[in-house]
């Protein structure tokens, strides 16, 4: 299940005897394991003998299925979580497995990971016997609509246009999102409607955070947000032949995902070529999907001519740059084909 999906659960429904939290929203994996005590452990005063946190691979396993394993201080249950356990050894493998035939009953144990290679053999285990909880970012769409509601349940009213313009800023982390939310409270004050001009006036994007926006735009195909970006990005001083180097790298990497695809490359492989969270990757290929490598070629030629032409002085780096992008997400919609 989702995250969002556990965390709104009632919370008198008993906890299983194993989760497994995956992904690399750290604010879900946060607020997971914060509803797990409160229902596995929920007296304060019990929680220093009842919860503990170990790391597998420094620790050893054993020493984590022992925990487990241990009577707990009535009359709670003893909540156990384990980091780093895609590193097992064979034996520990076995161990492992022999646990999970039959879970300490006064347990919950929680396997903690940021993402899940499914081709190891203790995860192929756990899966079989665990909960799954994906703690994975959310879509844009989702964050602007959970960013609403976190400010509505504190009492401000986020706008569609100030919800949208924070999401563009700092992106769909949910821990930036709230302490930018918090900063935007105190300037709106008790009760205050947060409109788009505070969060322009507020929130401060860092350059690789607009580094960042510009390729995601780019391969998106979104060409208004790719040039809102790149007008930022010159107005704060950067070098045009570096936005070029990086236009470079992002449409070679749309070059190389056609090219891993072709040959049905595994996903575990996909996201180490390819620098992608496990959260992105789908969306990145679908839409490499959906812009040919002839295209992504043309695109490459272009930008050649618009690198060639600045390095002479010959060009306007604003007016060549933004022709680039009109002209190269003008054809977003070309069917792939190699």
């Amino acid at each position: 299940m989702k995250a969002t999906e556990f965390l709104q659960l009632p919370p008198t429904i008993a906890p299983e005897r194993l989760y497994v939290l995956a992904g690399e929203e750290s604010y879900f994996q946060r607020a997971c394991l914060r509803a797990l005590l409160e229902r596995v452990v929920p007296e304060e005063g019990q929680r220093p003998f009842n919860y503990s946190e170990h790391d597998a691979e420094q620790e050893g396993l054993s020493r984590v299925l022992a925990v487990a394993r241990e009577a707990p201080l009535p009359p709670t249950g003893r909540l156990v979580v384990a980091r780093n356990f895609d590193k097992l050894t064979e034996a520990e493998v076995e161990l492992l497995k022999d646990y999970l035939r039959q879970p300490a009953p006064t347990a919950t144990l929680v396997f903690q990971a940021s993402a899940l290679d499914k081709r190891r053999l203790a995860t192929a285990a756990l899966l079989k016997a665990a909960t799954l909880i994906e703690c994975v970012a959310l879509s844009p769409e989702e964050a602007r609509r959970w960013v609403t509601s976190h400010a509505r349940r504190l009492g401000f009213e986020l706008s569609p246009a100030a919800a949208g313009g924070l999401i563009g800023a700092v992106g769909c982390s949910l821990s930036r999102l709230i302490s930018e939310v918090e900063k935007l409270m105190n300037y709106a004050g008790p009760g205050g409607r947060i409109e788009l001009e505070a969060v322009e006036a507020l929130t401060v994007r860092s350059a690789q955070e607009d580094n960042f926006a510009l390729s995601e735009a780019l391969w998106q195909g979104d060409a208004p947000r790719a040039l809102r970006t790149l007008h930022r990005l010159l107005k704060r001083g950067a070098e045009p032949v570096a936005l070029v180097g990086l236009l470079d790298w992002q449409l070679r990497q749309m070059l190389l995902a056609h090219e891993l695809m072709a040959v049905n490359t595994p996903r575990e492989e996909l996201l180490r070529e390819l620098r992608l969270p496990p959260s992105r990757l789908n969306d990145f290929l679908g839409a490499t999907r959906r812009r040919s490598a002839a295209r992504l070629r043309e695109a490459l030629i272009r930008l050649q001519a618009v690198d060639d032409a600045l390095k002479r002085g010959q060009a306007t780096p604003r007016l060549s740059l933004e022709m680039f992008l009109f002209e190269t997400l003008a054809a977003k919609n070309a069917v792939s084909s190699s």
